[in-house]
């Protein structure tokens, strides 16, 4: 049996937060967040293959899918979004709760680790390609990058939803499935209903806030990201892409992806085959290990526990 699946709004103090829950509300909380320019209904596909005894729940960060964006005028960083995920585990009076991510959501939840000491239960990273350091010697880059970037194309990065380009849906189709190649029609068609909005005649305009493409992230040195991130006990999953590891997308940090670089042992890394987007396309590839770390945590993924 499919698990329920319920769409409705959470307030924060710059507007609403859109989410899509799935499941028994009793249950034990799994929070899902996506990644850039993306939205909630991405895990569809993953939330149907994963165990019906937790209460899913997919946010749409803001900016993205159906949520508000945030006040324009200012950069927008990745702490303004750990602070949207804390405004949702509030909204639910969740003490504690799982957190899987993927992409730019795998960084976010990392960081709200970091942020909200002793909240998450487990983590997932899916893909996490958005991990990445900044050498001192490209500092400079660094910043011209985001904060040059940003005040220099400071009107179109802050452009009204109604002031925005009109754009074909065919054309949108196409570009997003060029963009996101392992995605099929129907996929890319659910993603991209919920990042834009009808402007007649066969034509939309993007909803989603520009700002996202610059978004600001800390200048951490390879040795800074090390120290915070691997120096927790919290459980770890990352499931990373065979492409993405095959195109060396992980930079200068793929020392996350090893178990060994962890003190407290509680990182497991499984790689499966398939692209950016393989929870989408192939959810049962990654199911099958997000399922065992869910259940039976650090344990489960040595053990191999049957499901």
């Amino acid at each position: 049996m499919d698990l329920l699946e319920k769409e409705w709004y959470i307030q924060a103090p710059w507007g609403r937060i859109a989410i899509i829950a799935w499941g028994n509300c009793f249950d034990p909380p799994v929070l899902l967040c996506h990644g850039s320019i993306d939205s909630a209904a991405s895990f569809r596909p993953l939330v149907s293959k994963l165990p019906k005894n937790f209460y899913y729940i997919g946010v749409d960060l803001p900016g993205n899918g159906k949520s508000d964006r945030m006040l324009p005028g200012l950069m927008i960083s990745v702490t303004d979004m750990a602070y949207a995920i804390n405004a949702v585990a509030k909204h639910f009076r969740w003490k504690k709760f799982t957190f899987i991510g993927h992409s730019f959501g795998a960084f976010l939840g990392q960081m709200f680790n970091i942020l909200y000491p002793g909240r998450l239960n487990k983590l997932v990273n899916l893909d996490p390609i958005n991990f990445f350091a900044t050498p001192p010697q490209d500092f400079g880059k660094w910043y011209h990058s985001r904060f040059t970037n940003f005040y220099k194309n400071y009107e179109k990065f802050n452009t009204p939803v109604e002031n925005g380009p009109r754009v074909k849906w065919t054309e949108a189709l196409q570009s997003l499935r060029s963009n996101r190649p392992s995605l099929s029609e129907e996929n890319a068609i659910a993603v991209l209903e919920r990042l834009s909005e009808p402007a007649g005649d066969g034509y939309i305009r993007y909803t989603y806030d520009l700002r996202i493409k610059c978004m600001h992230f800390p200048a951490f040195s390879p040795e800074h990201v090390k120290k915070l991130f691997t120096n927790h006990d919290t459980p770890i999953l990352t499931v990373a892409c065979k492409n993405s590891l095959d195109k060396k997308l992980f930079r200068n940090t793929a020392f996350l992806l090893d178990e060994a670089e962890y003190p407290s042992g509680n990182l497991r890394f499984r790689s499966v085959a398939g692209g950016h987007d393989v929870h989408i396309s192939n959810p049962d590839r990654v199911a099958v290990y997000v399922s065992q770390f869910l259940l039976y945590g650090l344990e489960g993924m040595d053990n191999k526990a049957k499901l």
